[in-house]
C-alpha cells in the first residue's frame, strides 16, 4: 500500500485555505446577526430575484408617492390657513366700510382708507407666504412671490384712475384692472408674478394626483385685492374734496368684499376637499409602505437562530483549527487570527 505525505508547504497553503474560508463564513454570519438580513439574497431566493426587484420598484414608488401626499398635505394646510384669515379680517372690514355713517368727515374718510390700504399690504404679505422656499399663490413658478407689494398696486391704480372724478368711474377702472385678461395691462401683467393655467401638481399614486389650482390670480382672491384698493384710493387722494364720492367708493370697496365673501368660502372649500383627498392619499401610502416592506423583509431575513448556530459551528471549527495548526506550529491565537 503506497503511502502519500504532505509537505510543510503544502501543509501551511492547505491550513491558509481553510482559515480563510472560515474566517469569511465568520464575518459573513456576524454581519448577518447584526444586521438581520441575509448576506446572499440570490442564493436564499434560488436565483429569482426578479419578485424582490418588483417589490422593491413597488415601494421606492409608494414612499414618494407618501412624500408627494405629505407635501400636498402640508402646501394645502398652509393655503387654507393663510386664506381663512384673510377671509375672517377682509369680512369684517367689508361690513364695516358698508356700515359706516354718512356724515364722516373727510379725515375719517382717509382714516377708514388707511386701514383697507394697511390690509392690502398684510393680504400681500400673505399672498406671498412660503413653504421652505416655495410661494403657496404662484402656481407653478414657487420659486418667486406671486405678488408685487400692495403699495406698487395702488401706485399703479393711483395713476390710472388721477383725474377721474366719480366714485363709479373710479371703481370702475379698478374693477377692470384686476379682472383684464393676461396682455391687457392690468393685474395679470403688472401685480401678478406667477402662473397662469399650469397647476402645481403632486401625484399622490398611480394614476391620481392633486392639482392645487387656486393662486393669487383665482378670481375669488383678486376680487379680495379689488374691494381693498378700491376703498385704499381715498387715502391716495383720488376724489379729494368731493366728500360723498369718496364715502361712495369707500362703499363699493365694502361691497365687493362683502360680496365675493362667499366665494372665497367656496374657494377654501375646494381646497378643503383636497386636503381630505391628500390625508387619505397618505393613509393608503402608509399601508403599501407597511405591506411592501413586510414582503421584502420576508425574503432578506435571516433567522437569527439559525445564523447564531451556524456561526457557534464556524467558531468551533476555527478553534479547532487553531488548536491543530498550534500543536504543529506552536503558534499563538492572536499571531493566527492576523
Amino acid at each position: 500500500m503506497a503511502l502519500y505525505s504532505i509537505g510543510d508547504q503544502a501543509r501551511a497553503f492547505a491550513v491558509q485555505v481553510a482559515s480563510n474560508r472560515l474566517k469569511t463564513s465568520l464575518g459573513t454570519l456576524s454581519d448577518e446577526l447584526a444586521s438581520g438580513e441575509v448576506s446572499d439574497i440570490g442564493q436564499r431566493l434560488q436565483g429569482n430575484t426578479q419578485v424582490l426587484r418588483r417589490i422593491e420598484t413597488q415601494l421606492a414608488a409608494a414612499q414618494q408617492y407618501g412624500t408627494n401626499s405629505e407635501e400636498a398635505s402640508l402646501w394645502l394646510n398652509g393655503m387654507q390657513e393663510i386664506l381663512g384669515q384673510v377671509q375672517s379680517q377682509t369680512s369684517e372690514l367689508g361690513l364695516s366700510l358698508l356700515a359706516s355713517p354718512f356724515a364722516e368727515t373727510e379725515g375719517l374718510l382717509r382714516m377708514r382708507s388707511g386701514e383697507a390700504g394697511d390690509m392690502l399690504a398684510s393680504v400681500v404679505s400673505h399672498l406671498n407666504s412660503n413653504l421652505g422656499g416655495a410661494y403657496l399663490f404662484s402656481g407653478q413658478n414657487v420659486d418667486q412671490p406671486a405678488l408685487r407689494s400692495g403699495a406698487e398696486i395702488l401706485s399703479e391704480l393711483e395713476t390710472l384712475t388721477a383725474g377721474l372724478t366719480t366714485a363709479t368711474d373710479v371703481a370702475a377702472a379698478v374693477e377692470d384692472w384686476f379682472d383684464g385678461p393676461e396682455g391687457a395691462g392690468g393685474f395679470l401683467d403688472v401685480a401678478y408674478e406667477g402662473s397662469l393655467d399650469a397647476p402645481l401638481v403632486f401625484p399622490v399614486s398611480e394614476g391620481q394626483s392633486i392639482s392645487v389650482t387656486t393662486t393669487a390670480a383665482s378670481s375669488s382672491v383678486r376680487k379680495v385685492l379689488t374691494g381693498l384698493a378700491t376703498a385704499a384710493l381715498v387715502d391716495r387722494g383720488i376724489l379729494t374734496g368731493e366728500h360723498h364720492e369718496q364715502r361712495e367708493l369707500l362703499r363699493r370697496g365694502g361691497q365687493i368684499l362683502a360680496d365675493n365673501d362667499a366665494d372665497l368660502l367656496a374657494e377654501m372649500a375646494r381646497i378643503g376637499q383636497k386636503q381630505q383627498f391628500a390625508q387619505r392619499s397618505q393613509a393608503e401610502n402608509s399601508s403599501a409602505i407597511a405591506m411592501l416592506q413586510t414582503a421584502r423583509n420576508d425574503m432578506r431575513v435571516a433567522d437569527p437562530f439559525e445564523t447564531a448556530g451556524a456561526l457557534t459551528q464556524v467558531e468551533t471549527q476555527l478553534q479547532t483549527l487553531y488548536t491543530v495548526t498550534a500543536r504543529l506550529s506552536q503558534l499563538r491565537l492572536s499571531e493566527f487570527l492576523r
